[in-house]
């Protein structure tokens, strides 16, 4: 590594150098803010005479290669944002300069474009400019440049940052008196620039450290970098196409730092569950789970990779519905919906089943219709979120051992869900959700859109979907019903009480494509405006001649019964329930270690792990040291890890099997989940 302090228009004027934003970092996004501040640094820089300003570093890695042309390429690890905006700075002054050939300047648009600052005057092709910015903005940059020293206009979409900041740098410069300040005050910019040699430093450590220090370094940015820096400059480019880029295209690119953070919890939980990943550095237990898993040697890191990139699908078939089963979609949504974040890995880890054909369409979909039952009768029932995620999580360890043992997913899940009677956890029964849609506040529910949609879907015979977003909450009774004569005489001799009871229950609702609510009018007219949305949950409204208490009470009973049939509580055969409660085996978690079976001596030094699948026989070798080894070398900490790379070296693909289930000790000898369970 050397580090030196320099002025940063001599770093960006060397000859034969050109800077290079690798292909996998995020594209050119400082705002107007950034660049003000930029803006104003110059300015008080320049107008201060001898004063020097300093703006952070720039940390570059060179491999020692040049072009064909003599130029080497300084590949920017840190200083995109600010490398970038300096030279549309320097355009601007460019093109000031040019607008203006009557002002005397300390500068000319021919000497920014030949003098470094922007282009290698004397080379051609991409060695031609001092910068090659990433993805789409790589040409319209490049078209900025090729339009100096012509009357043409460069082709920019405007709203691009790098259309807009050149935009505002024209108008600031433009409106200033002393141009010569800015001039000025770019040349006393100073940066500390930090070039790396490849092979000999560790650029993802620098990352690490920005971050550290409060950088805008997303766990993308990290977790992408320390992905693909493991690999060579020039393999970079292509791993990035053909890995990386299609996981940001899946997760979408416009949010993909939030979805990917979201994502990559989801993904962590699957990997370690039971534990939790709700509270955790995703970053850091990303690193220890490559580390730990060897997927850093050996070319793996395309195998994660790839692995990465099969379970962002699910994940975002899970969390957008965007999904080709129109089955699939719809349950996804309205358990999206309800708004329990915590349910999407255990989901996500339910979808890579049936992806793998380890259960049919309809018991996913039974799966599913359980979980969306469970989360609703739950926020019907005012019952505490906060225990989910870590049940949620223990679900996906005991699942996943019934999927080992080709069991029935859709009878354990089931039975896990209603063994939690009389915790926290509970799966609330008919009577106590019976009991909420008739007691609680439904206007104000924050599913109540999610509930009355799909009731509505219940009693129609055409099988058509309602989009809940389609929709508002209509009061039947209006909010303002105590104010009105008519309304009230309905409310008979106990209005305060029967309007507090009646006025947000169940029987009082309905949905509407237009709300009305706070407009005066009697039941009447109520009536003929619910009619035009011709609802089938309105039906029972539209018949009335009047809307009384009773009438209201009496419609809460039968649209509960509709919402039990619609959100059903699983039923088991008598005592199945008790072969899923959690024992010995159930409780066998990633927290035990193959390193803890060695120490415990129920595995030993040179013991033979034998594969079980008769597709793909082979051994793999433990260790003095309590590791496995494969036939050809290779090393592991984990089971699963090792049984992946097994089956890569067969030419199979790995499909997420539990190296706990495929591993056992010798010829005819215990599964290491047995051995686990001993622990």
């Amino acid at each position: 590594m050397d580090a030196n302090s320099r002025k940063i228009c001599g770093l960006i004027s060397e000859m034969n150098m050109r800077f290079v934003v690798p292909v996998y970092q995020r594209p050119y996004s400082w705002g107007e803010e950034q660049c003000a501040q930029l803006w104003d640094d110059i300015l008080a820089t320049g107008r201060g005479r001898s004063s020097v300003h300093f703006t952070g570093s720039i940390v570059t890695i060179q491999d020692g290669s040049l072009s064909e042309q003599g130029v080497a390429p300084l590949l920017l690890i840190d200083g995109q944002q600010r490398i970038t905006t300096i030279s549309l700075l320097l355009v601007a002054l460019a093109r000031f300069a040019q607008r203006h050939p009557e002002r005397t300047l300390p500068f000319s648009a021919k000497e920014i474009l030949v003098s470094g600052y922007l282009t290698n005057r004397f080379r051609t092709g991409d060695d031609y400019y001092k910068l090659t910015l990433s993805k789409t903005d790589r040409l319209a940059y490049q078209g900025v440049i090729d339009a100096l020293g012509t009357e043409d206009e460069p082709e920019l979409d405007p709203n691009t940052r790098l259309a807009q900041n050149l935009l505002y740098f024209d108008r600031r410069v433009e409106a200033l008196d002393d141009v010569e300040a800015v001039w000025a005050g770019l040349h006393r910019l100073e940066v500390v620039a930090i070039a790396l040699s490849q092979g000999q430093d560790d650029p993802q450590l620098i990352f690490e450290s920005m971050n550290a220090t409060g950088k805008d370094l997303s766990n993308a940015d990290l977790v992408r970098n320390f992905v693909l820096m493991s690999y060579s400059l020039d393999e970079q480019p292509g791993l990035y196409r053909m890995y990386w880029q299609p996981i940001e295209q899946i997760l979408g690119v416009e949010r993909f730092d939030e979805a990917f953070d979201d994502f990559l919890r989801s993904y962590l939980t699957i990997m370690h569950a039971p534990t939790s990943m709700a509270k955790v550095d995703v970053y850091q237990a990303f690193k220890r789970y490559v580390l730990f898993n060897s997927y850093h040697k050996n070319d793996r890191m395309k195998n994660l990779s790839l692995k990465i990139k099969r379970f962002a699908r699910y994940y975002a078939a899970v969390v957008s519905g965007e999904v080709d089963d129109a089955d699939f979609s719809e349950a996804f949504l309205r358990i999206n919906m309800l708004g329990e974040a915590s349910v999407r890995p255990l989901l996500v880890a339910l979808y890579d089943g049936y992806e793998h054909k380890e259960f049919s369409r309809g018991q996913f979909l039974d799966l599913v219709a359980y979980l969306e039952s469970y989360l609703l009768r739950r926020a019907v029932c005012d019952c505490a979120g906060s225990t989910l995620a870590p049940f949620f999580s223990s679900l996906i360890a005991r699942i996943d051992a019934v999927r080992s043992e080709e069991g029935d997913v859709v009878e354990a899940l089931a039975a896990m869900l209603l063994n939690e009677a009389g915790t926290a956890r509970r799966f609330p029964n008919d009577a106590e959700f019976e009991h909420a849609l008739s007691r609680r506040d439904m206007a104000n529910f924050a599913g109540g859109c999610v509930l009355l949609a799909r009731l509505e879907e219940c009693l129609r015979d055409d099988g058509v979907r309602i989009d809940p977003h389609a929709w508002t909450i209509e009061h039947v009774m209006p909010l303002g019903a105590r104010d009105d004569p008519s309304w009230l005489a309905m409310l008979g001799e106990q209005p305060e009480r029967d309007f507090e009871d009646c006025i947000n229950s169940l029987g009082n609702l309905t949905l509407t494509s237009a709300g009305f609510d706070m407009q005066e009018g009697s039941f009447e007219q109520k009536r003929e405006r619910i009619a035009t949305d011709d609802m089938a949950l309105s039906r029972d409204i539209v018949g009335q001649t009047s809307w009384t208490p009773d009438i209201m009470r009496e419609r809460t009973e039968r649209m509960a019964q509709v919402a039990l049939d619609a959100w059903k509580m699983p039923e088991l055969p008598e005592g199945v329930g008790k072969a899923y409660r959690l024992s010995k085996r159930a409780a066998a978690t990633k927290d035990v270690s193959f390193q803890d079976l060695f120490d415990a001596g129920l595995v030993e030094m040179d013991d033979a792990l034998v594969s079980v699948s008769p597709m793909h026989p082979g051994k793999a070798t433990v260790t003095s040291t309590g590791k496995i080894m494969l036939a050809n070398g290779e090393m592991f900490d984990d089971p699963t890890a090792a049984y992946e790379r097994f089956l890569t070296s067969c030419g199979a693909s790995p499909a997420g099997q539990n190296g706990w289930m495929y591993w056992r000790r010798g010829e005819g000898g215990p599964l290491l989940d047995d051995l686990r369970a001993e622990l």
